[in-house]
């Protein structure tokens, strides 16, 4: 599917983003930059937004805050939406019954960028996926970078560095929700476990929600998926471009698995032995699947096995993911991007006990049940802060 919008298209429009925050300052920034007319409507006031409303004088680009009443500003040819708005939101449909195409910044970005796209999702895993991807690519000499939900938007990347050659993009289910033209030459699901359910609604939605990552690749493209999930299988029934299958527990005869204690990968016909999971330099049954994702898709992009195998190794991980602070008498780990139970899990599963454990923060709607062996086994001390303090204390009946 070509772009919904071409560059001439583009220049003169009338561009209505909703929301300032990074996102959304990305995308005024490059649609400003190729022509268009861009009006900015934010919900906060203005001592809320104070730098985003400098950059945005500086940029001769009007804004309003305090609420989405667009007044004085034309009817536009499109809208951009941050991702923190959600698409039943009022402002969204309204424009949306008067006809105007509400997108993401993602979506917009891919307008622009002429290199090869990966795209990277799921409910655990893809900044690490995404991470490791651009650290193997760079390793082997190429233009890489990553960016997207990682806080680096795609059109930021997209503006300042004009010669990268594989953007590799983490993409959230908020993003993919407004997308419609945007097409990976790649893209990964790495998994789906309960998420957001306060907003999607349900782990159905969730999904569906995920799935739009390859709604518009091709028999020339290939998408990534774990095997052995009811749900991904089924919201994958339909899809268009090649499928590569990775598997912790065999080498599926199309993609990545783990075989004698070895990743091996099988894209072709013949099996090419990667590395050992031992040699890894990241730990965990969580990050050997990572591993898989990341080989799968450097592999179709033509690198050997030898170049894979030393990006491998040599990835230093991603910071406040099972990240070492301080291994002295006692060893400090911090995961603070565990955001939701099932990540809680496999960092639980992946570390030695008995641990102290801090957890907490913003209740998503999933059920922590699942994690009640998991502290009875390994948990001598539980300190729970935050928000979902009232929630998660069900898990001290153990």
């Amino acid at each position: 599917m070509d772009s919904m919008y071409s560059t001439d298209e583009i220049r003169d429009a009338n561009a209505l983003v909703l929301g300032a925050s990074r996102s959304g300052m990305a995308a005024a920034r490059l649609l400003k930059s190729a022509g268009a007319s861009v009006y900015v409507s934010e919900i906060r006031p203005l001592d809320a937004v104070e730098t985003a409303a400098i950059e945005f004088d500086r940029l001769g680009i009007e804004f309003e805050t305090g609420g989405h009443k667009l007044n004085g500003f034309p009817v536009p040819d499109f809208a951009v939406v941050s991702p923190g708005i959600p698409t039943n939101a009022p402002i969204v449909h309204q424009l949306r019954k008067q006809g105007r195409p509400v997108v993401s910044e993602v979506e917009v970005a891919s307008w622009f960028y002429v290199g090869t796209l990966i795209a990277i999702t799921g409910s655990n895993g893809k900044t690490t996926v995404t991470r490791w991807i651009e650290h193997i690519l760079r390793q082997a000499n190429l233009n890489a970078v990553a960016c997207g939900n990682i806080g680096y938007p795609f059109c930021d990347m997209v503006a300042e560095k004009t010669k990268v050659t594989h953007a590799v993009v983490e993409v959230s289910s908020f993003q993919l929700e407004t997308v419609t033209s945007f097409r990976p030459h790649i893209s990964i699901l790495t998994n789906i476990s309960p998420d957001h359910l306060e907003r999607h609604g349900d782990i159905e939605s969730y999904a569906g929600a995920k799935a739009r990552v390859w709604m518009n690749q091709q028999k020339d493209d290939f998408a990534i998926l774990p095997t052995g999930d009811e749900l991904i299988a089924s919201i994958s029934l339909s899809i268009r471009p090649q499928v590569i299958h990775v598997s912790l527990d065999r080498l599926p005869k199309m993609g990545a698995g783990v075989e004698d204690g070895e990743i091996r990968l099988q894209l072709g016909g013949k099996v090419e032995s990667i590395i050992r999971v031992d040699e890894l330099s990241i730990p965990g049954r969580h990050n050997t699947a990572n591993a898989l994702c990341a080989s799968a898709a450097c592999r179709l992009l033509k690198l050997t096995p030898d170049e894979i195998r030393s990006g491998l190794a040599s990835f230093p991980g991603v910071p406040h993911r099972l990240e070492v602070v301080k291994n002295g008498d006692r060893l400090w780990i911090n995961d603070s991007k565990a955001t939701n139970v099932d990540s809680l899990r496999v960092a639980l599963e992946a570390v030695r006990g008995p641990v102290i454990l801090i957890a907490g923060g913003r209740d998503k709607g999933a059920s922590y049940e699942s994690l009640r062996d998991l502290v009875k086994e390994k948990v001598e001390g539980l300190l729970l802060i935050g928000r979902s303090e009232e929630h998660t204390s069900e898990l001290q009946s153990h």
